[in-house]
Order: C-alpha cells, then sequence, then structure tokens
C-alpha cells in the first residue's frame, strides 16, 4: 500500500503458472521415466528461472514499456506446481489510458493458424480455461462449448470498460476455432493474454488490465492472502465391513497449514515468496525519552538501558541529519529514503549514491494518543530538527503535538457528533446518551473528546440529579455544575469499565474526582467477588466430602497456600477422567466462599466452559493469538486487569 500511496493503483495483474511440460523439465525427468511430481525440485528450480526471465523482461521495458514499481508473490497448488501473481505500476507515458491500447498489449482471441502457427498452438494448448488454473476438462470447466463462469456466452466486436473491475476484452466472430477434448472452441473461451509472454514463456500467462480503483482490495488480498490451511480429524482405522469412526476427546481436531512438496524445496531453497520493487522502508518513530528498546529474557535490564542511553535512535538521526544536510530540510520524515539511507550499525543518514526506497511510517491507532497525532504531523512537517519543531506552525510552538494538528486543519471538529448528541438527546434518555458517548470513545471515532464533552455534557448528565434526589429521598436536593460534571464522569467511566476501558485511555479527557464518592470500584474485580458466599459454602462441604483421598491432598496443598498467603506454582497431572475438574470447582468454591478472587482459565473455549465463571487464557491475560520471540500479554501498569491479577488470590490454569 506504501507503493499505491506514491504511485496510485496498479495497472496490469499478471498470472504465471509453471509449465510441466517444459522441455527443461522433461530433459532431466524422461531418461530417468519420472514424473514430475517426483522430482519437486527440478520443477521449482526451473519455474524460478522463468520468473526472474519474466520479471529481468518486464523491468526492461517488454513488453508494456517502462514500469515504475511492481511486486509479485509465489503461491502453491495443492496439486504440486508453484505460479506467481505480478502487479505492475506503468510509468507516465506507458500507461494506458485507451481500449486501443488495452487490445494491442492484451489479446483474448484465437490467432489466424496460418499466418501466425506458433502463436496459435501455444493459445490452444495452454490458454483455453479458466482463471483458476484448472487445466480445461469437458465436464467441469466449459459447458456447450464454452466456460459459463469466467466468459461471455456472447461475441464482442470492442473491448468495453464496465464495473466488473477487469474491462470486457474484444472477442470477435472470427470463424477461428480450436479443438480440445473433442469439444470445438472460438474466442468466447480463451483467457486474456499477451502474445510476446506467451510465445516466450509456452505457459499459462493471463495478462488482465485492471481499470477500477476499487479492485486493489481484491488484488491486494488475493497476492498476499497466506498459506493454505487444512482442517481434518483423526479416525479410527476400521475392520472389515464396519465404518470407519472418529475418536472423540472434545472431537481431536487439528487445524494445520498445508504444504505441497513444491513448496517445501522452494523454501528450502530459500527463494523468495514475496518480491518487490523499489524497496519500502518501514520508518519507526517514538516520543521523547519513550524510545523502544529489544533485549533478552535474561539480559540484564540495567546494563541494557544504560548501554542504549544516550544512542542515536533512527528518528533522533533523522531530526540531526537535517541540521547537517540542506537536501533534507525540503524532505518529510516519510520522503527522506528518497535521497537518504540509513547506517543501522553507526545509526546515522547519508546521502544516497544509487536507487531510492519509498518510505513508509509505522502504523499508530487513534487511540494512542500523543503519538498518533505526531504520526500526523510527520506525513506534512518537512525539515523538523526538534520535537519542539514537529509541532511548530507558521512561527507558533503549540504545547501539544494534537493542538498544532488542529491549527493546520488536519483534523475534524467533531461537530458531527456534537449534532448527534444533540438530535439523539430529544428522544433518548441521560443514561443513553452516555453508553452512545462511550461508544464514540470506545470506536476512537471523536477526535478530540473534551470539545465534544464540554459541549454536551449538560445532555449527558440528564437524569443523574434525578435519580441522587430518588436515592436520598431529597428532593431538595442540589448540586453544582462540578459535582454534576463528576458524578457524569463517573457513570460514562462505569460503561467504559464495562468494555474494559477507562477515561484514563484518553488524555484529553477529565478523570473523576473518587475520593468523596464511592460509586465507582474497578467492574472485573466487582465480578469476581459477585458470588453468593452462603451457597459456595455449602457447595464446599458437599465437595469436600466427596473428594478421594488422593483429590483431598491436592486440595489441602493448594488451599493452605491461598489461605496462608505463601504463594506457589503447582502441576497437577492426571489422566482423563481422574478428577481434576472436580478439584477446580472445590478449590474455587472453598476460596470464594472467603471472599477471596479466583480466576479459572482454560486453553480452549470448550474445556473453559467446564470451569466456574471460566474464560480463556487469551481473553483473560490479554495474550497475542500469534506468538512471536517478543510477544508480551498486553496488561498495562494500572489497568483494571492488572489491579484484577493484584487482587487475585489464585489462579487456575486447565
Amino acid at each position: 500500500m506504501a507503493i499505491c500511496k506514491k504511485y496510485g493503483y496498479p495497472d496490469l495483474f499478471i498470472t504465471m503458472t509453471c509449465n510441466s511440460s517444459w522441455q527443461e523439465i522433461g530433459r532431466v525427468n524422461n531418461p530417468r521415466n519420472l514424473k514430475v511430481e517426483d522430482r519437486p525440485d527440478i520443477s521449482c528450480r526451473v519455474f524460478k528461472i522463468k520468473l526472474d526471465m519474466i520479471i529481468s523482461d518486464l523491468k526492461q521495458g517488454i513488453p508494456f514499456g517502462v514500469l515504475d514499481a511492481g511486486m509479485y508473490t509465489v503461491e502453491f497448488q495443492k496439486r504440486g506446481l508453484p505460479h506467481a501473481h505480478i502487479l505492475l505500476w506503468l510509468s507516465g507515458d506507458h500507461k494506458i489510458t485507451t481500449t486501443t491500447q488495452i487490445d494491442q498489449l492484451i489479446s483474448s482471441e484465437l490467432p489466424d493458424p496460418a499466418q501466425h502457427p506458433k502463436l496459435f498452438r501455444a493459445v490452444s494448448t495452454y490458454m483455453i480455461h479458466g482463471p483458476c488454473g484448472r487445466a480445461f476438462s469437458k465436464s467441469s470447466c466449459m459447458k456447450d462449448g464454452y466456460c459459463t463462469k469466467y466468459y461471455p456466452k456472447t461475441f464482442s466486436k470492442t473491448t468495453v470498460i464496465d464495473d466488473s473491475g477487469y474491462p470486457s476484452y474484444r472477442r470477435r466472430d472470427t470463424g477461428v476455432v480450436t479443438e480440445k477434448k473433442g469439444v470445438h472452441m472460438d474466442n468466447r473461451n480463451v483467457v486474456p493474454y499477451n502474445a510476446y509472454l506467451l510465445i516466450s514463456y509456452q505457459a499459462h500467462v493471463n495478462v488482465e488490465y485492471c481499470n477500477k480503483s476499487n479492485a486493489i482490495k481484491y488484488l491486494f488480498k488475493y497476492v498476499n492472502k497466506g498459506p493454505d490451511r487444512v482442517a481434518f480429524g483423526v479416525t479410527k482405522e476400521a475392520s472389515s465391513g464396519e465404518d470407519a469412526q472418529v475418536i472423540d476427546e472434545i472431537k481431536q481436531f487439528y487445524d494445520c497449514r498445508y504444504l505441497s512438496a513444491c513448496e517445501v524445496v522452494w523454501r528450502t531453497l530459500a527463494y523468495d515468496i514475496h518480491q518487490r520493487w523499489p524497496s519500502v522502508m518501514r520508518l519507526t518513530f517514538h516520543l521523547p525519552g519513550e524510545q523502544n528498546i529489544i533485549f533478552k529474557d535474561d539480559d540484564d535490564l540495567e546494563e541494557i538501558v544504560e548501554e542504549e542511553e544516550g544512542k542515536c535512535t533512527m528518528f533522533l538521526a533523522w531530526m540531526e541529519d537535517n541540521k547537517k544536510f540542506e537536501a533534507g530540510q525540503t524532505l518529510t520524515y516519510a520522503e527522506f529514503p528518497n535521497q537518504f539511507v540509513y547506517d543501522r550499525e553507526s545509526r546515522v543518514w547519508h546521502p544516497r549514491k544509487r536507487g531510492y526506497s519509498i518510505g513508509r511510517l509505522n502504523y499508530v491507532p487513534p487511540g494512542t494518543g500523543d503519538i498518533y497525532y505526531m504520526r500526523i504531523l510527520l506525513a506534512v512537517q518537512r525539515g523538523c530538527t526538534t520535537y519542539e519543531s514537529i509541532r511548530t506552525v507558521n512561527g507558533i510552538t503549540y504545547s501539544s503535538f494534537q493542538d498544532a494538528c488542529y491549527s493546520m486543519g488536519l483534523l475534524c471538529d467533531d461537530r458531527e457528533f456534537i449534532a448527534a448528541i444533540n438530535e439523539v438527546a430529544k428522544l433518548a434518555s441521560g443514561h443513553q446518551l452516555r453508553k452512545l458517548f462511550a461508544m464514540l470513545l470506545i470506536s476512537n471515532s471523536i477526535s478530540n473528546p473534551e470539545r465534544v464533552w464540554n459541549a454536551t455534557w449538560t445532555l449527558l448528565a440528564d437524569g443523574i440529579l434525578y435519580e441522587r434526589r430518588k436515592a436520598l429521598k431529597n428532593q431538595g436536593l442540589n448540586m453544582t455544575d462540578d459535582e454534576l460534571k463528576n458524578l457524569c464522569l463517573i457513570e460514562i467511566e462505569k460503561i467504559l469499565n464495562s468494555n474494559a476501558r477507562s477515561l484514563r485511555d484518553y488524555q484529553s479527557m477529565p478523570y473523576p474526582e473518587m475520593s468523596h464518592v464511592r460509586l465507582f470500584q474497578n467492574k472485573l474485580i466487582e465480578e469476581e467477588l459477585a458470588y453468593d458466599t452462603n451457597e459456595l459454602t455449602h457447595t464446599n462441604l458437599y465437595t469436600e466430602q466427596k473428594m478421594t483421598h488422593e483429590q483431598r491432598l491436592v486440595f489441602d496443598e493448594i488451599l493452605n497456600a491461598v489461605v496462608t498467603d505463601s504463594g506457589g506454582f503447582y502441576f497437577v497431572y492426571g489422566h482423563g477422567g481422574c478428577g481434576k475438574t472436580f478439584i477446580w470447582n472445590g478449590l474455587s468454591s472453598a476460596i470464594r466462599s472467603r471472599e477471596k478472587i479466583v480466576l479459572n482459565v482454560a486453553s480452549s473455549g470448550i474445556a473453559s466452559l467446564l470451569l466456574p465463571g471460566g474464560r480463556t487464557a487469551h481473553s483473560r491475560f490479554s495474550i497475542p493469538i500469534t506468538i512471536t520471540d517478543e510477544s508480551t500479554c498486553n496488561i498495562k501498569h494500572g489497568s483494571l486487569k492488572a489491579e484484577l491479577l493484584i487482587q487475585s488470590s489464585l489462579i487456575i490454569w486447565d
């Protein structure tokens, strides 16, 4: 998408598929009577050579003209053969602007066999099947002599640009037909191709012109959709005359990644799966004193901090180099890699001697506060040398990055949200308005929450004074504006807490004063303490009576550690059905009856349902779905979840 931002939408989409009949493959396999699938290494090596050749041709302007950029992704069919999806961005004068140009570069017709016999054979062999890549078969791909799924039933004299995302290519009734498995086919069955590429590479090379801007969503998802996956169950081998039966341990189910032989070889040989040109450089940035440090689990943190302290980062080096190089003073941070290259060892930028790179600023979600607004400014501010210069507009240095964004007109004024609350206030209650405001905060829809709050707080506070008068049975009760604001903020905080958020997450929003008004509690802690202790006491007595001697030993050991607050880590091992879940339920009721907190978690959703108040570990501890060496649980200091963990007496992880 960084390439799209610079050059616009791609012009051509090309799919090249490995041809098992290539002479290079046949020369190796035929003397030994081997099939293509017997030597995936040969197929991969030959396809890689062909792919490098076609990319080299395209970069040299053959046959479409000069390119600004391009990229490809290699995929692997389940039946084995690799294929590449290629996106191309044509340069200036070489861009396709008319249907005549399309017809000159892309054809979807059978050529005259007398004038172009080689091209006719190539089209008949490789381009008479669907773009899905499956070879023609009379029963599946074609019906009544043409492909009903992908291609039109009628002829067209000219290329027509329609709303399909691709043009309807010219398919005239020229009278030329070819025979495939006993079926006569004409131009209605031809996949769009380029004559030069087809003759040169003797393989299925589908060429499509991208004429619609929203095709980019489909193209990029298609090119970068990731690996194939396979889901399967484990079955027990059936004896003769019996049906195979699925082994069910809450169903032995596996969600696996599918690796064909060709993909294994391709990755073993370390060939590129993705490639793009020009290169895209990821630019990091940070607030003052908040630069990232990468370290290992066993590293000494004090030494790491001492070693990194005072060192330049990519971002700080950019500001320093803007003081030295005059060229840098005319560039934004994202434009800097066009003329400079970053040396990661010495942590400095040097002027480029050749080539260029496209800069891409790291994505920052809107709810992160100052760093989000700084990212907006970095996209427009040029030649910045200090943090103050980033938020300086027309000679005025603003106190925050957000204010600087407003002064430049880079943020909306949120008038639509103020108008929406005013409109809804005619029909909705105060509680409903507060929920609406909380949802706007959670979705990060508001640019300046404080401005919306100041404009609408009287509406949001509707009903609070009435509820207080009713609760205290004092109809003459009055409140100052500050007291009413404080109570309204507390009510909004409760709604946010129920969605695991807080007003503290929004820097511009005021936070309610809690010292004199005990109407606020941590919602997560509240939920874990909202058990009927009397009922749990009876449940605990019943459970203890039913325990075996071995279960009772485990139960007493863990319960004693909780009661004495001695701490500990216990691993309970036992085969299925021995009563581990029974012990967890007993411990939960025993500790909760003492008004202490027990967190029951399991690795799967189904297992968590067997535990009282159970949750998945990923949900409870904010564990990322994709685990890497640098993954951490996203629980911030002082957050609701952090307070819950501090107050917990026992964690049971099944």
